[in-house]
């Protein structure tokens, strides 16, 4: 049986299964390979493909090639993803180790073992074994994969980052964390979050991968494999992933399932949609508890003015949501960064049709489940009664926990149409 060629779950590691972000490689290798040799900081939304991008960097074969060759650049990936007890000793006695099997000068190898194993090391120390790799003409780079478990862990503090940024301004050593939201917003303290460490980075961040990329990924993952993409497979793959390379992959994933078991046309697009909408729910979930209570009207709204009859009103742009939630102009930055929403033309709609699926599951009350019009009153006389006293008729069809976040969108949209809608998949 031939293996199905997409897989999801784990990051890319194998070179020739990468796929796109080559604006973003030449950014950080243009600043590692200056003369300052700068450090970056990779930015994205869980399972954007921040540790495929960081093992791409690093990978033997890929390295030399982007100008950062062995002789001139160790290159060091630590994953610390977990890690909620790490001190900065740990921290340091894990990058001296892994360092010293990267290195290819036996010296400077025996003096990183040497320094790793001692527990009485400070930061002169550390200064000291730089000098050393800055004489040799080496510069080292450390690829740090799930940063947050650092910059959150109050073990972490002034100290260390301070030390830190010392490190990576005076010495040879660059530094390229990946974190979900950017590092000063993953503090765990004032104080850490006013430190000049952070300043020392310029910011890339990973959005959803452009079209021609995901074209090119889907040709190639299929390359001789003896499976073959339609057009039309490709669009509804695309549909579903929204350019997120690990949906995407789950989409091809059971595309290929669905071939493998004689399906075609229609009946093979609903299987493809009913497993990736039970495989995503997890997923899902996680970017919905991540998103503000702003950023989720602002969805909502998005969602609701997408699937109304077209009309200058109903149009789902920029002057339309804010005219239905005023934070709507800077919701729709942060969520174009997280890949939530795909904009085109100045229109904005959620990601992917699985997505729009789950959040009007999410907001509807079960059927049977709804609340009363007198949990509505009761719910009212405890506030917001000028806002929500208009739209109390259509509250009990929705959970109550989003009623305080549905008032201004009933207004003008009947989103319990639209949501039952999409969850019959008749819209």
């Amino acid at each position: 049986m031939t293996a199905n060629p997409f897989t999801f779950g784990n990051p890319v590691r194998d070179p020739a299964r990468f796929y796109g972000r080559q604006a973003e490689i030449r950014q950080i290798v243009s600043r590692l390979t200056s003369s300052a040799h700068e450090s970056t900081s990779v930015v994205g939304e869980r399972r954007m493909g921040k540790t495929s991008l960081l093992n791409y960097l690093a990978h033997p074969q890929v390295a030399p090639g982007l100008g950062l060759a062995p002789q001139d650049y160790c290159l060091v990936y630590l994953d610390f993803q977990g890690l909620t007890d790490i001190t900065p000793q740990r921290f340091w006695q894990r990058v001296l180790g892994k360092m010293s099997r990267a290195v290819g000068d036996p010296e400077l190898s025996g003096r990183m073992k040497e320094l790793a194993g001692r527990n009485d090391f400070d930061l002169f120390d550390l200064e000291d074994l730089f000098d050393a790799i800055g004489t040799c003409r080496v510069t080292a780079v450390l690829l740090l994969d799930e940063f947050e478990y650092v910059t959150q862990n109050p073990n972490f503090g002034p100290d260390f980052f301070g030390g830190l940024r010392a490190l990576a301004i005076h010495h040879c050593l660059a530094l390229v964390p990946a974190t979900r939201r950017e590092l000063v917003d993953l503090c765990h303290s004032d104080e850490i979050k006013g430190s000049p460490f952070f300043n020392i980075f310029a910011n890339v961040v990973l959005r959803p991968m452009a079209r021609p990329d995901l074209d090119d990924m889907l040709r190639g993952y299929v390359a001789n494999t003896g499976w073959e993409l339609t057009p039309e497979d490709r669009d509804s793959v695309l549909q579903l992933g929204g350019g997120h390379p690990f949906f995407v992959q789950m989409a091809g994933y059971y595309l290929i399932e669905g071939k493998t078991h004689g399906l075609t046309s229609q009946p093979l697009r609903a299987f493809v949609a009913a497993e990736f909408d039970q495989q995503a729910d997890a997923h899902h979930t996680y970017l919905w508890s991540h998103c503000s209570e702003s950023e989720r009207i602002t969805l909502l709204a998005v969602l609701g003015l997408s699937r109304q009859k077209t009309s200058k009103k109903t149009v789902p742009n920029g002057e339309n949501l804010a005219r239905l939630h005023s934070r709507a102009p800077l919701d729709l930055v942060s969520l174009g960064k997280r890949g939530l929403l795909e904009e085109a033309g100045g229109h904005y709609a959620l990601f992917s049709p699985s997505l729009e699926r789950w959040v009007a599951q999410e907001v509807l009350a079960p059927a049977g489940q709804e609340e009363s019009q007198a949990t509505v009153e009761a719910f009212l006389a405890e506030g917001g009664r000028d806002r929500l006293e208009p739209v109390k008729g259509a509250l009990p069809r929705f959970k109550k926990k989003y009623w305080p976040v549905m008032g201004d969108i009933l207004k003008e949209v009947s989103f319990e149409l639209i949501a039952g809608a999409i969850l019959s998949r008749i819209v």
